[in-house]
């Protein structure tokens, strides 16, 4: 029987593992060293997690222990794309229910051709530090006009902050915002005074 297995290597009590399914429902099951053989060899073994519908779905380790992650198809039937990864916060459903799993028939009959598809180890995942914040000593320099109406210097922008009079003008051939210096429009060449 084809499955995908993730050798997780050891991992401390209450760690999170979160898998990541695209594609049909699969079989998850988060299961330590002695289970995954007993696995292997199409023997009853005991492992967090099941049938899985829902993506992601997160487990967490019972015990410290050699954690390995197997992904196979219900029937032996579909295709799934996986991904796991190692959190260390814990957010909500998380199974932590161990549970006692039979081997299918399909796996029964293909463990001594059984393939694996080996997924390369899981690096442990490292926060990333955050950047460090800087002061701003100066505000950004604001480009300034005068105002047709009242002639003060003012910030460019929709409105003259003295008066309050329209700094911009909208061109009525394509209804794009000008500024009150702009003779003809610059999207469309209308002539806008």
């Amino acid at each position: 029987m084809n499955f995908t297995h993730y050798d997780l290597g050891g991992l401390g009590k209450g760690r999170t593992v979160e898998v990541a399914l695209q594609g049909n429902a699969a079989n998850v099951y988060l299961m330590d060293h002695d289970n995954f053989e007993r696995y292997n060899q199409a023997r009853s073994f005991q492992a967090l997690g099941g049938l899985v519908t829902f993506s992601p779905i997160r487990l967490q380790t019972i015990a410290s222990a050699h954690w390995h992650i197997v992904i196979d198809m219900p029937k032996g039937q579909g295709m799934v794309k996986t991904a796991v990864r190692i959190r260390d916060s814990q957010p909500p459903n998380i199974s932590t229910n161990l549970a006692k799993f039979k081997p299918s028939e399909e796996q029964k009959r293909s463990v001594a051709n059984s393939k694996t598809s080996n997924a390369p180890p899981i690096p442990e995942t490292k926060q990333e530090p955050k950047p460090e914040l800087k002061t701003v000593t100066q505000p950004p320099k604001l480009e300034q006009i005068s105002c047709p109406k009242c002639g003060i210097l003012t910030v460019r922008g929709k409105f003259c902050t003295e008066c309050g009079s329209p700094m911009e003008k909208i061109c009525p051939g394509c209804y794009i915002i000008n500024t009150l210096e702009n003779k003809y429009c610059y999207e469309c060449g209308y002539r806008l005074s």
